[in-house]
């Protein structure tokens, strides 16, 4: 798999299904639009296809983000390791494809995932947790 450009490929393209490809009609502020953003990322670099995205596939990654700039950079272990902290959202040791979705989100929208993921609708332990607290603060104010 080739690596040059896929920095300009990711702002054109979205992975529709398998291989075909289109352009991208979101706009990249928009939740979907980096979703799709994230899509292409984690497709493009997880070359062995196990869900995560190792030191190893890291590296193109970032010879890609500097060779858009006009660069030419041989990251060093560190470079790599701070990378990797920077993009593993959640502090597992794993870089997955959900990552890389909140930093898109995050970064694009300039928004939080876990704002998104709230109003995408209510979830059970949710609407309990508020009919709760409701309950709780109704029983405080009777006298």
């Amino acid at each position: 798999m080739q690596y040059s450009n896929t920095y300009e490929s990711v702002v054109k393209t979205q992975v529709v299904s398998g291989q075909d490809q289109k352009p991208l009609n979101l706009g990249l502020t928009d939740v979907e639009g980096a979703k799709a953003v994230a899509r292409r990322l984690f497709d493009t670099y997880d070359r062995d296809r196990n869900g995560q995205i190792d030191n190893v596939e890291v590296v193109p990654m970032i010879v890609d983000v500097y060779k858009s700039f006009n660069r030419i950079f041989s990251p060093a272990r560190g470079d790599i390791d701070s990378f990797y902290k920077v993009l593993d959202r959640n502090q597992d040791g794993k870089i997955t494809y959900q990552d890389l979705e909140d930093l898109c989100i995050r970064y694009l929208t300039n928004q939080t995932p876990t704002n998104i993921r709230a109003s995408e609708g209510p979830r059970q332990s949710g609407i309990q947790q508020t009919s709760q607290t409701v309950t709780s603060q109704y029983r405080r104010t009777q006298f």
